[in-house]
């Protein structure tokens, strides 16, 4: 579609559609309320148990849909096994798993969102890789395979007795799906929203097909990508947004994606994603994702039941679909310690990797196999019991009132107030400042990769830093040099936090007197704060140059925060 038409596509007819798109979701019964569940068969493996409000063991599904819970949403990884029939972990769910569960939430009344990956473990914005057997093939080749496994997973799981009227077509798709990327990742979503159409009609049943993309507050690329997928000829009726407050801005990033999405579109949009943790604990000897207070709300049970609340009342004003619960009956496992517990996450898959998936996925597993790093988000307490989260669903679920503990949305987390550091000679050293100039950015390339971001859950201290992303190879350069110093001995540092660092040169330098002083430091992942020092720098000139050059491969990300100059005692 050319520019012109796209134009006069999005101004003139997507508002008829969108039009249409609300009365359609008008009609609904009434919101969809949904809870991933994909890890349960490995966490019931695992003996992990779970309890009905009146304190009795019960089926977790059970529990759900007695709290007003009408969907579940199952992943299905193509393979999740190595040679020897080893499972990766984070529940080994492939076809015949979410067969089995599918049936079972199908027992209980609820419906089913299958959430395709096309990979044989975790698919997300950072690692999309083939499933080992499309590993080789074409393009064609493997857009021939996708639709013909969209088509017989789908009929596995209706003929199992899974009641599926929603499916995704990839998971979190922002930039690629199954080992592609641009229009080659869009030919393969249009051929697996044409396999499950074809399956909906072989079936006689209505399904929602849906491409799911992450990162609200980024609209400009999630329509840049709906664009391609739309230009490629995919014909699907939903958008699904993974929304984690801590991660992807306030509320109001939120609303205007599903705005966008319907405006631009004339497609009905859902949250897929959300969670927030009820408390900083973890209940398995393996850190959590969310291991810091999350700022918007308290990290507590009352917190957890606010925030899931107001992000129902957003997306339901917005006129989505509904909302989805990540990660809900994601419980640790209670072996007792953490050698025991590791047993059981390598038998059974109940933690988020196994030791077995580390061939598959060698960059993003490694040796960090372990646990659940995500039991603190869950809507059970780690043994099993609901948390107060359980009750708000079935009241939003009946449009009853809720009331809360005070909980003050957007509330400034720790790390927001910045002192000033009487000591540090760096001049806006934490880019809080209105005026960035004493920094000076360059890139090696055409593209400079950085930006000030204003985002507290990527910034040191404050909410600004300064942020660096891209599709394409990085290799920047940031500096500030400081005049008029007094001799002396000099130190000097830097706070840095990020991820996805290949092929990855990280380096703090100064430079004073002439003399070129540096060390090297590597980010690991998202709030693992480094902080590279050099120490015993002479300056006799009056002059020193504080900088970092950011050397890595391309989707490497990461922030820079509270640069330090001081004169050493």
């Amino acid at each position: 579609m050319s520019s012109i038409l796209r134009k006069l596509f999005a101004l003139c007819l997507v508002p008829m559609l969108a039009i249409a798109a609300s009365a359609c979701a008008a009609e609904n019964d009434a919101p969809y309320l949904g809870v991933d569940v994909s890890e349960l068969l490995s966490q019931e493996a695992s003996g992990v148990l779970y309890y009905n409000a009146a304190g009795e063991a019960d089926d977790a599904l059970r529990v759900l849909a007695d709290h007003g819970v009408d969907h579940v949403r199952l992943r299905v990884w193509n393979d999740p096994f190595d040679a020897e029939g080893h499972g990766y972990g984070a529940g080994n769910i492939d076809a015949s798993a979410a067969a089995a569960l599918s049936a079972r939430a199908a027992a209980c009344g609820m419906k089913t969102l299958i959430d395709f990956h096309y990979s044989d473990f975790w698919a997300d914005p950072s690692r999309q890789l083939a499933p080992k057997a499309w590993a080789d093939m074409s393009l064609s080749r493997k857009t021939s395979a996708l639709a013909s496994y969209t088509r017989n997973t789908l009929s596995q799981i209706l003929d199992a007795g899974g009641d599926v009227d929603m499916v995704q077509i990839g998971n979190e798709t922002n930039y690629g799906m199954c080992g592609e990327s641009g229009e080659a990742m869009a030919q393969l979503i249009a051929a697996g929203c044409a396999a499950a159409r074809e399956t909906a009609e072989a079936y006689g049943r209505a399904i929602t097909v849906c491409v799911h993309l992450a990162d609200p507050q980024n609209y400009g690329q999630i329509s840049g990508t709906l664009w391609m997928v739309t230009d490629a000829g995919a014909d699907f009726d939903a958008v699904a947004l993974s929304y984690y407050p801590y991660w992807h801005g306030g509320l109001d990033a939120l609303s205007a994606a599903l705005l966008n999405i319907r405006q631009e579109f004339g497609k009905d949009a859902f949250v897929a994603e959300t969670s927030w943790p009820f408390t900083l604990e973890t209940g398995d000897f393996y850190g959590d994702v969310v291991n810091y207070e999350p700022g918007q709300y308290p990290a507590s049970p009352e917190g957890q039941a606010q925030a899931f609340a107001d992000i129902w009342r957003t997306a339901l004003e917005d006129q989505a679909l509904g909302v989805f619960y990540w990660g809900g009956i994601w419980t640790p496992v209670l072996g007792g310690s953490y050698e025991a517990n590791s047993v059981l996450w390598e038998t059974y898959g109940s933690g988020w990797a196994s030791s077995y998936a580390a061939p598959y996925d060698p960059e993003h597993v490694g040796d960090a196999y372990g646990g659940s790093a995500w039991d603190n988000q869950a809507l059970f307490d780690f043994t099993g019991h609901p948390l107060p989260i359980l009750d708000t669903f079935r009241a939003l679920k009946q449009g009853s009132a809720v009331e809360y503990a005070e909980a003050p949305a957007q509330a400034a987390p720790a790390n927001a107030e910045v002192l000033p550091d009487v000591n540090n000679l760096v001049l806006d050293p934490g880019f809080e400042e209105a005026d960035h100039a004493p920094w000076i950015l360059s890139s090696a390339y055409d593209e400079l990769p950085c930006d000030y971001q204003d985002f507290v859950n990527d910034a040191h201290t404050g909410t600004f830093a300064l942020h660096y992303w891209s599709e394409n190879p990085i290799h920047f350069f940031a500096h500030q040099t400081l005049t008029d110093l007094p001799e002396g001995m000099y130190e000097a540092s830097v706070w840095s936090q990020g991820g996805d660092m290949r092929d990855a040169e990280l380096t703090l330098y100064v430079i004073a007197d002439g003399q070129r002083y540096e060390t090297s430091f590597m980010n690991t992942t998202w709030a693992d704060w480094q902080h590279p020092e050099l120490r015993d720098i002479p300056v006799t000139q009056g002059t020193l140059t504080i900088g970092v050059e950011i050397q890595c491969a391309a989707l490497g990300w990461g922030t820079l925060d509270d640069f330090q100059v001081s004169l050493m005692p």
